[in-house]
């Protein structure tokens, strides 16, 4: 089971989420702030730990209240109603390691920037108005899988293998772009079948220290696309001999920004590749047939 959060007293803790989803002092109304103490790293690790537990809490709340979401507590993950009998596309979030919990990309974004900015309910929404069914991961808080790799390897046979989806698209932050393929090198014909589309943000996986081989690397060159910490704009070519794979630019410097900077370049991806290109309508082959036959004859008449 997933591992329990006590909840935080207001004099532990005194701040909540206002109705635009920033975080602020439930007397002042200020803006959130941690309070750092340059000479307790007892009482600042504290701070953090409250800090984190009400993110976690309110989050959850918010999944299950909000958006009716599961908790499969084997694999400590959240699902969306009827997941894994979706027959459409099926999303996998995937956090990067550390103390952030399933539903947030970064705790510390979340509290200064808010919901909006630093948890994964933006993705949860668009995906829903996309009609994806959604499985949000919990590498950092599944008790039963001691690592990410573990984590990600136990919801794929579990749940992601047995669903109906017809489509499976991943978005791998940080570390959880090298668990996936981690999941990939083991699980490589699996995951080709069923994966469509990858989307890496700021990932921390490699093409070559990790065991993929000529075909795993041929496969995410085709269905993955890497958005990287860049100074150019969103969406601009960030060049690589070495990537591999398309590589553009996240649009931020900040590693904790580039989902919420991403995320409408993220499901125009998915989207393109998920929808096969159309094939022309008779109009167009019959405006076409008559362009090439106008060609043809105003040559034979030089």
């Amino acid at each position: 089971m997933m591992s329990e959060c006590p909840e935080s007293s207001e004099s532990e803790f005194p701040y909540s989420f206002s109705t635009d989803g920033r975080l602020r002092h439930t007397h002042t109304g200020e803006p959130y702030r941690f309070r750092f103490h340059p000479r307790d790293a007892l009482q600042t690790e504290t701070e953090q730990r409250r800090l984190c537990r009400f993110l976690t809490q309110h989050v959850y709340t918010l999944l299950q209240q909000n958006f009716q979401m599961r908790l499969e507590e084997h694999s400590s993950v959240f699902m969306t109603p009827g997941a894994l009998e979706h027959a459409g596309c099926l999303l996998l979030l995937l956090q990067d390691r550390g103390t952030v919990q399933g539903g947030l990309w970064s705790w510390k974004i979340t509290a200064h920037e808010g919901l909006e900015t630093g948890s994964q309910i933006p993705y949860l929404r668009w995906a829903l108005m996309e009609d994806y069914a959604v499985i949000i991961m919990n590498p950092n808080g599944d008790l039963h899988n001691k690592t990410p790799e573990e984590h990600v390897s136990a919801v794929w046979r579990r749940l992601v293998c047995v669903s109906a989806a017809q489509h499976v698209c991943v978005v791998a932050h940080g570390y959880g772009g090298l668990a996936f393929v981690d999941l990939l090198c083991c699980r490589m014909e699996e995951v080709q079948r069923r994966v469509t589309a990858v989307a890496f943000l700021d990932s921390s996986h490699s093409l070559w220290h990790q065991p993929l081989g000529k075909a795993g690397r041929d496969w995410l060159r085709c269905h993955s696309r890497t958005w990287i910490l860049s100074t150019k704009a969103l969406n601009r070519s960030v060049g690589s001999l070495k990537a591999g794979c398309t590589q553009i630019s996240a649009g931020t410097q900040c590693h904790d920004s580039a989902p919420a900077v991403c995320m409408e370049s993220v499901f125009r991806f998915f989207s393109k590749t998920i929808k096969p290109k159309a094939p022309p309508t008779p109009f167009e082959i019959i405006t076409r047939s008559r362009s090439r036959s106008h060609d043809h004859n105003n040559n034979d008449k030089h």
